[in-house]
This record gives structure tokens, sequence and C-alpha cells, in this order.
């Protein structure tokens, strides 16, 4: 094994099995060498490791046969390639390709431009030769050819909210209490939402010294986070309070040549960096060892419409009445709803489907094909008619072989809606690192998870609240207040308004686009659009997809 990492565990016993816990992990050598004293073979681990709390890499070895995985979130990632009959694993993507000299594959590029990469594309590598192990499966090699195996399966129990939002305050507990103790001195966001607060009074409680808690201001006149955070700054006891001015923040698509890499994936999160680490230097230089954040909340916590969906052939009036609920907060037509609700195509046959229209029109934004496979994805109106090409051969060839990663549209939906919020907040992550103070969102740990998917779907997925199983789980640990707001904090005013000051600099980038240059992006109707005042295609057409491909590459 051979990695740079700053937490890890390994255990040795008598029947020649070796264990290597690498990550946020509560157990220590002796512990771990008590959990695996009688085991022989490496497939036992990973029902041990199962068990346990934290965010960590399993490495498991016996007689020259090696089992490896990540995290079932997706947040802790493996892939794997091989070369005269050796192959090597890795948690980054770019490692393997830099080892093997693997080319950068142009297809699988072009399908990062669309604005929704569906299943199974989206865990596809950018590299040729390199493989990606999917979440929820390990990879099994040495003494034969790599080969996956699923391992994880989401929790099949429905449970009561009331006892959901127990073990899922347990969990986060649990989650968020190893990374103050394994960190020693800790840092965390709190932006005024549900996640980060929940985080930041968690950490609150089982830290011995006061924890800076971080808060960016918005330059949205509407925005209120930050008074929601200065609530809970001053009514949760152990919390630091660190506002920073509005001038140290940068605007959006400023600083985007000055972004560190690598990464081993363009997604827009990696366009975030000079905003996401504003503040990160002094809460480094002030002793933070670890920078704790609420990212993923709204992934597990947020239960997906089409649960409802699922549930019409049981309990039909009471998924009729959530979906006229969404259908009234979303204003959708009924004949579209209507249109979705019938739709009985298999997934393979949704997205040999979708091939077709990844040029046509966007949908509008919160359509009710949330009641389906996906959101139908779509391509900018810049992309070359040959990325389109790309795109749709891609996408038929999935098709041939795709199956839904789950056995409902729902199930299918939040393990997708997972696994890309991972992907998202594992790029962060990266990025974060380059920084020195590293980022933990406890919020995306396996056991956290599953408390949340263990809690019956029409409780915790409902039009009429919002995320009533955190409310739940966190009544007594947080401000009253807090637990009642109604509003959500979002962004559009400042990208609105960074994207019109950073036009120029923008343009700059077209003028020599290496997407260009790999023939998938129209530089000419890029620049065009950039420049012209007030363009919906700009803001609402995925530019924030091509934007990072385009800054990825001048990364790696």
């Amino acid at each position: 094994m051979l990695g740079d990492w700053a937490t890890s565990v390994q255990a040795r016993n008598d029947h020649g099995l070796f264990v290597a816990l690498i990550g946020h992990t509560p157990v220590g050598a002796p512990e771990l060498g008590a959990h695996i004293a009688g085991v022989r073979e490496p497939g036992a681990v990973h029902r041990i490791a199962a068990r346990l709390p934290g965010d960590f890499h399993v490495i498991a070895e016996a007689h020259g046969e090696i089992h490896a995985h990540g995290t079932a979130s997706g947040m802790r990632r493996l892939f794997h390639a091989t070369e005269n009959g050796v192959t090597v694993a890795a948690n980054r993507a770019d490692v393997l390709a830099g080892l093997f000299d693997a080319p950068v594959d142009d297809d699988v590029l072009a399908l990062r431009l669309l604005d929704f990469v569906p299943h199974p594309l989206g865990d596809v590598p950018l590299w040729r030769g390199v493989r990606s192990v999917l979440p929820g499966e390990f990879l099994r090699f040495g003494r034969s050819a790599p080969r996956t195996v699923r391992w994880w399966e989401p929790p099949r129990t429905q449970v009561p909210l009331a006892e959901g939002a127990q073990a899922l305050r347990t969990a986060l507990e649990e989650a968020v209490g190893l990374r103050v103790d394994v960190a020693g001195s800790v840092s965390a966001d709190l932006s005024g939402g549900l996640d980060s607060t929940t985080v930041c009074a968690l950490a609150a409680g089982v830290s011995t010294a006061p924890i800076p808690a971080l808060t960016m201001p918005s330059r949205d006149s509407g925005d209120d986070d930050v008074h929601w955070a200065r609530l809970a700054a001053a009514e949760i006891d152990g919390l630091e309070h660190v506002l920073l001015d509005i001038d140290e923040i940068p605007l959006f698509y400023s600083g985007l040549l000055d972004v560190r890499g690598p990464v081993d994936e363009p997604l827009p999160t990696l366009l975030d960096q000079p905003r996401q680490l504003v503040g990160h230097d002094a809460l480094l230089a002030g002793g933070s060892r670890l920078h704790l954040t609420g990212m993923g909340g709204d992934h597990v916590l947020w239960g997906h419409p089409a649960h409802h969906r699922d549930l019409l052939a049981t309990r039909p009036l009471t998924a009729l009445r959530s979906i006229r609920g969404y259908r009234a907060q979303n204003r959708w037509s009924l004949r579209e709803t209507l249109s979705v609700l019938a739709d009985r195509r298999p997934y393979g046959r949704w997205l040999a489907d979708v091939a077709d229209d990844v040029t046509a029109p966007r949908a509008a934004p919160h359509s009710p094909d949330v009641f389906g496979w996906d959101i139908p994805p779509r391509l900018p109106i810049w992309a070359t008619a040959d990325a389109a090409a790309s795109v749709r051969r891609s996408l038929r060839e999935a098709a041939r072989t795709a199956q839904p990663r789950g056995t409902t549209r729902a199930l299918h939906n939040e393990l997708h809606t997972l696994h890309h919020g991972t992907r998202a907040t594992r790029v962060l992550h990266q990025v974060a690192e380059h920084s020195g103070l590293p980022l933990a969102s406890p919020f995306l740990d396996d056991r956290v998870v599953e408390a949340c998917w263990s809690v019956r779907s029409d409780e915790r997925a409902t039009p009429w609240e919002f995320k009533p199983l955190l409310k739940s789980a966190m009544r007594g640990r947080m401000p009253d207040a807090l637990l009642r707001r109604t509003t959500k904090g979002e962004a559009s005013a400042d990208a609105a308004n960074g994207l019109r000051e950073n036009r120029e600099r923008l343009a700059e980038l077209w003028r020599d686009s290496l997407l260009a240059k790999a023939g998938l992006v129209d530089a000419d109707k890029l620049l065009d659009i950039t420049l012209r005042p007030s363009s919906p295609e700009l803001r609402h057409g995925g530019l924030d997809a091509t934007l990072a491909c385009e800054i990825w590459l001048r990364t790696i």
C-alpha cells in the first residue's frame, strides 16, 4: 500500500489475514484486531466494517487474495487498471491514469457536457483503461483477474419517523464525534441552514474547545441565511462565530484560472474553489485540522417524490394527495404530470429514447419528470454536432445493458441523487486537500445514509414539510426557531452578478478553449453568447458543466 493519508488503522491476525481501514474510523489497531481475530477470508471483512461508523476505505488481504472498497455512499471511491497482468487499485482515477499513461477519453468528456449524466455513465472514469468500482461493490483481485462484487444494499426496513429520528441522531452524533476525537481541533461551516447548524451543534457538544463556525454572507438582500447563522451562534454553546466580510468573498466565476488541481473528474463544484475556501487559511492558522460541512444533507434527507408514484399501487389516496401537493408547488400541468405517471418504459428503453432528444430544448426546472427514471439530459447549444453524435452513441450503447440502480423508480432516483452528490462533494474535498485544511461531510457517512433511508418513505418524502426527519432528530439540540425555519437561502443573485462581472474573463477562456480544440464545443458560439448581455442560454443552458470540463482540462 502506497499513499499519503492522515489517519489509518491496520491489523493482522493469526490466520494470515491483513486488514487496513484508511480514513475516519472509530477503532484503533487493538480493536480492529479483536474484530478480525477469528476471520480467515477477506470476504468476511466487509460485514465487520459495515457495522462501524465513520468514512473509510477497507483493504483486506489473505494468501494473495485482495478485497478493497470505498463507502457505499460513494464518498470514498475506488478505481483500478491492469497492464501486463498487474492490477493496481487507487482512490483517485487521475493517479491511475498517470501511472499507466492513460489518455483522456473524448467520448466520456463529451458526456460531461450534459446537464445531467444518467446512470451508468456518470461513474465512467475519463481515462481509457481506468475502470471504476461502483459504490456498494468491492474489488476482488490478486490470485485472479479483477472483478467486482456487491457487498451493500439499501436498508429494507421502514420504521416510523419518530423511531428513525432517534437512530439518525445517534448516527450523526457518532459521525461528528469521531471526527472531533480524531482531529482534536476542528472548525465548521455555519450557513444558517439546517444541515450545517446540525453539524455545528453536535460538534460543539463534544469539543473541549470553542469551534470556529464560518459564515459566508450573500450579496442578495433577500437571503436571510446570515440572520439564522447569527441566531444559531448566539444560542448554541461552544461556537465562536466567524462572519466573513462580504468584500472578502469572490463573485461566482471569479478566479477560475487560479483553481488548483488536479481533481479526477470535472464537476461544477470545481468552480466553487475560490469561494468555498475563503477563510480557510485563517482557520488553519488558528489551529483547525479538519473542517466540518453540512454537505450531503440535501441528498440523504430529501425523500424523492417518486416514492409517491410507487405508493399508487398500495396506498393510492395517500399517494395522490402528495402528488397533488407537488403539482401545486411546482405549477405542473395535469397533462404533463399524468404523462409521466403513465410512463411504463423499462430503464434501458427510457435511456435509449432520451438519446434522441439530447439537443432538444430543456424542460422547465422542477418538471414532473421527477416521478420518472430521471430528468432527461440535454446538451448545451454550443456543443458541436460531433459531440452530440458521440453522446447519442454512448447513451444508446449503455441502454443495451443498463439496469436501474434500484428496483423502483424511487430507489433508483435516491441512489442516483446520492451518488451524484457524493461525487460533487468528493471533488470539493479533493480541492480542499490542496489548501491544507481537509473537509469532512458527516451526512454522507454510510451509517447516516442508512438511518435516513430506514424511515418510511411517505413520512420523510413529503411536499408538506422541509426535512421533517432531521427536525425531529435535532429537537432539543438546536434552537426551536431554527427548526421552524421555512426559508432556504440560494445564491442565484450572486451567480448572476458573478456572470455579469466576469464575462470578459470567461470570453478569454473560450478564445483559447481546450474543449474547442478537442472538437466538442463551438468556441465562436460560446464567445458570442458570453458577451451578449443577459443571455438566458448562458445562465440556464449548461454553462457550469462546460466550464467545469474546460477548467478540469487545464488542471490535469
